[in-house]
C-alpha cells in the first residue's frame, strides 16, 4: 500500500512539471530570461519552505556539517544542473524536444543500478524503460521532431537527462539519513545560493522585471518546483529509483496535453498512442517486491 502512495506522489509531481514546461515556454516567449525563470522558481521555493519549517518544524532545520557537502551536490548538480540545461533546451528548441532527451535518464538509472547492484534489474522492468521511451518519443512528435533540433542541443538534453538521473538516485541515498522537508530544503537552498553566484542581485534588478512577471514567476515556483519536488522525493522513500524515473515519464504526456489545451498545439494520433505507451509501462511496474526496493524509514531530526 506505501509503495502504491509512493507511486502516486512520483506521478502528482511529473503530472505538475508537465503543465509548468507549458507554463514556462509562454513566459520565455514573453522574452524572460532563462537563469531568471531557472533562479526565481527555486529562490521562491525555499523561502517558503524555510519559513514554514521555521514556524512548524523547527527540528528539521538542524544538518550536520559533515553532510553539507552533500546537500551541495544535490541542490547544485541534480536541481540547478537539470532545471537549466532543461531550460536551455526549451529555449532553443521546443518543449516536445526537451522533454524526449531529459527522459532518456531511465537508461542511465538502470545503467547505474546494474554497475552497483543496488536495484535488481529484471527483464519486465528494463521493458517498461523501453516501453517509456517510445511513448515518450511518440508523444513528443516521432521524426517529426528532427528538424527542431539545433547544434549544442542534444548535448545539452543530454546533460540534462545525466542531473535528472544523478537527482533521482543521490537523493534516495540521502533519505536514510534525514526527512525529506530537510533534504528538500537544503537541495533548493544551495541551488539557489548557486544562481545567486551566477546571477547577482544587482543584475537582476537590472533587468527591470514587470511586477506582473514577479507574480507568474512565483506562481511557477509553486508549481513547478516547491510542490512537485517534495512529492517526488517524498514518493522515492517508497519508491526505487528506476521505478520512479519511469513513473515520471508522465511528464511528457501532461506537457503535450497541456500545450495541446493552452498554447494551441496539435494533439495527434501518434502522441495518443505515445500516452497509452507510457501508461502502459507504468501498469509493467506494478508492486513486486525487489532488491533495493525496500521503504526508507524517516529520520525526525538530525543527531551526533
Amino acid at each position: 500500500m506505501k509503495q502504491l502512495r509512493g507511486y502516486a506522489m512520483v506521478a502528482s509531481g511529473a503530472f505538475l512539471w508537465g503543465c509548468a514546461a507549458t507554463a514556462a515556454k509562454l513566459l520565455l516567449a514573453r522574452r524572460v530570461d532563462t537563469i531568471l525563470l531557472v533562479q526565481t522558481r527555486v529562490t521562491f521555493s525555499v523561502l517558503i519552505m524555510a519559513c514554514a519549517l521555521a514556524l512548524f518544524r523547527r527540528d528539521l532545520l538542524p544538518v550536520r556539517v559533515k553532510d553539507l557537502w552533500k546537500m551541495a551536490l544535490l541542490g547544485v548538480v541534480g536541481i540547478a544542473g537539470a532545471n537549466y540545461t532543461y531550460y536551455v533546451v526549451i529555449r532553443e528548441a521546443t518543449v516536445a524536444v526537451a522533454i524526449l532527451l531529459q527522459y532518456t535518464a531511465p537508461l542511465f538509472i538502470m545503467a547505474y543500478a546494474a554497475f552497483t547492484r543496488e536495484e535488481e534489474i529484471t527483464g519486465a522492468k528494463f521493458m517498461a524503460a523501453l516501453l517509456a521511451l517510445a511513448g515518450c518519443y511518440c508523444a513528443v512528435g516521432g521524426f517529426g521532431i528532427a528538424g527542431a533540433l539545433p547544434a549544442g542541443a542534444l548535448a545539452t538534453g543530454i546533460l540534462a537527462a545525466v542531473c535528472f538521473a544523478f537527482m533521482t538516485v543521490f537523493t534516495r541515498h540521502l533519505l536514510p539519513l534525514y526527512s525529506i522537508w530537510t533534504v528538500t530544503l537544503y537541495g533548493f537552498a544551495f541551488a539557489s545560493l548557486f544562481w545567486l553566484v551566477i546571477n547577482p542581485p544587482w543584475r537582476i534588478i537590472g533587468q527591470s522585471p514587470a511586477p506582473g512577471t514577479w507574480l507568474a514567476l512565483l506562481g511557477l515556483a509553486i508549481v513547478s518546483v516547491l510542490l512537485p519536488y517534495s512529492l517526488f522525493f517524498a514518493g522515492l522513500r517508497h519508491v526505487v529509483p528506476s521505478r520512479a524515473i519511469i513513473i515520471s515519464t508522465l511528464e511528457p504526456v501532461t506537457a503535450i496535453g497541456t500545450a495541446a489545451l493552452v498554447a494551441g498545439e496539435k494533439f495527434t494520433l501518434l502522441q495518443g498512442f505515445g500516452a497509452a505507451l507510457v501508461l502502459g509501462a507504468i501498469v509493467m511496474l506494478q508492486v513486486r517486491h525487489e532488491k533495493g526496493g525496500e521503504e526508507i524509514r524517516e529520520e525526525s531530526h538530525a543527531s551526533g
